[in-house]
């Protein structure tokens, strides 16, 4: 996957400065990763990623956080606000098409992004994603997390501040519970 030179160049050029590879590096990282999930879902061969949207959402997402770091004095972003930016851009500018109708196509990039973001989020506390887990009751909790954000990515207003704030609520919400599971056992 090569960069967009028009774009990068015109209107960008200060975040090759500031941010070098880690561009060209989050581009390839999340286009792959949404292939990976159209392949899954078999929407490959009916959908297809505009390159331009993809590429200024990524390009957004990094003018964001060179703003962010200078306004508040931030070395290093954490991996929370990482994720809420990246979904963020990515929902603002709707990079997945469908290039042919099909069953079940319906807010695709909604369900590309959950796709892409869950098994991450999940990995941030510690818990493995399976498309079928063993536990009950995380599965029953994951199935409610995941329709809540499908259903505000759909119908409520949405900033990269609340979708921060969601999960770290997710985070802190499972590192409560296993802080209450390790108390019962002692």
């Amino acid at each position: 996957m090569e960069n967009n030179n028009d774009t990068f160049d015109v209107h960008y050029h200060f975040l090759l400065k500031k941010f070098g590879d880690k561009i060209q590096n989050r581009i390839e990282v999340l286009w792959n990763e949404a292939l990976k999930v159209l392949e899954k879902m078999n929407m490959d061969k009916v959908a297809r990623i505009d390159k331009e949207s993809f590429y200024n959402a990524v390009l957004d997402y990094f003018t964001d956080i060179a703003r962010l770091k200078e306004m508040h004095n931030i070395t290093k972003t954490n991996m929370v606000k990482i994720y809420a930016y990246e979904m963020y851009w990515l929902l603002r500018r709707r990079p997945i098409h469908l290039v042919k109708d099909t069953k079940d196509s319906f807010d695709l990039n909604e369900k590309v992004i959950i796709s892409i973001f869950i098994p991450k989020i999940l990995e941030e506390v510690g818990i493995p994603y399976s498309k079928d887990p063993h536990n009950k009751e995380i599965e029953k909790h994951l199935k409610v997390f995941t329709n809540l954000l499908f259903y505000n990515f759909k119908y409520r207003q949405y900033s990269p501040q609340s979708l921060e704030l969601m999960i770290e609520a997710f985070i802190c919400g499972c590192a409560y519970a296993d802080a209450a599971k390790h108390e019962e056992k002692d």
